[in-house]
């Protein structure tokens, strides 16, 4: 095992995420979440709780991940837990994330079902859930918001967003022909910002 300098302070020894966390905190955080993350914006509740709160992760490999995981098919959140997981503990931490996000939700959804059924027509549930739905999309705005800020500086990456929710949000274009119409477009602008320099 390589030893640090004599003269390093504790900053500079970096010790791996797996040291500090164990399969246990890692699928105790991710079930705390699958079972308080309801109505979708699951990526805005994954920031909340390991950026802001637990500092597991930082805002740029947070961001790196989530936007590997949307480039993917599949459910935003569940690939964004199983990138973390996979950073924090390798494959072993992966797992341990997936089960925790789904072990919650799997059981809660066979309860709710069961109450719906019984009291599925009442007016205070609507309403409750409108609430819901509601404060799902807030979070996934400001977790827009907060990758437009911390993102890449400049001015062609707000632009490459803006572009984004006028075709997908406004014109309500499929969001798969956006991707490959804007990611060349993308790749071109931060290849000629880097030959720049």
């Amino acid at each position: 095992m390589e030893q640090a300098p004599e003269n390093a302070t504790a900053k500079d020894v970096i010790v791996p995420p797996s040291v500090l966390i164990g399969l246990a905190g890692i699928f105790l955080a991710f079930l705390r979440l699958g079972c308080t993350a309801f109505g979708g914006g699951t990526a805005g509740w994954l920031y909340r709780d390991i950026v802001v709160r637990r500092r597991w992760l930082d805002d740029a490999t947070f961001l790196t991940m989530l936007g590997v995981g949307q480039a993917l098919p599949g459910a935003n959140g569940l690939k964004a837990t199983v990138l973390i997981g996979q950073h924090l503990h390798g494959a072993t931490g992966a797992i341990s994330a997936f089960l925790g996000l789904l072990s919650g939700p799997f059981v809660i959804i066979l309860i709710v079902g069961a109450v719906y059924g019984e009291i599925g027509e009442h007016p205070i549930l609507h309403a409750v859930l409108d609430g819901i739905a509601a404060a799902a999309i807030g979070l996934t705005f400001d977790t827009g918001l907060r990758g437009a800020v911390h993102g890449a500086p400049g001015l062609a990456p707000l632009a490459m967003t803006a572009t984004t929710v006028v075709c997908v949000g406004i014109l309500r274009w499929p969001i798969l022909p956006v991707i490959m119409g804007l990611a060349p477009v993308s790749i071109g602008l931060v290849l000629a910002r880097r030959s720049r320099r």
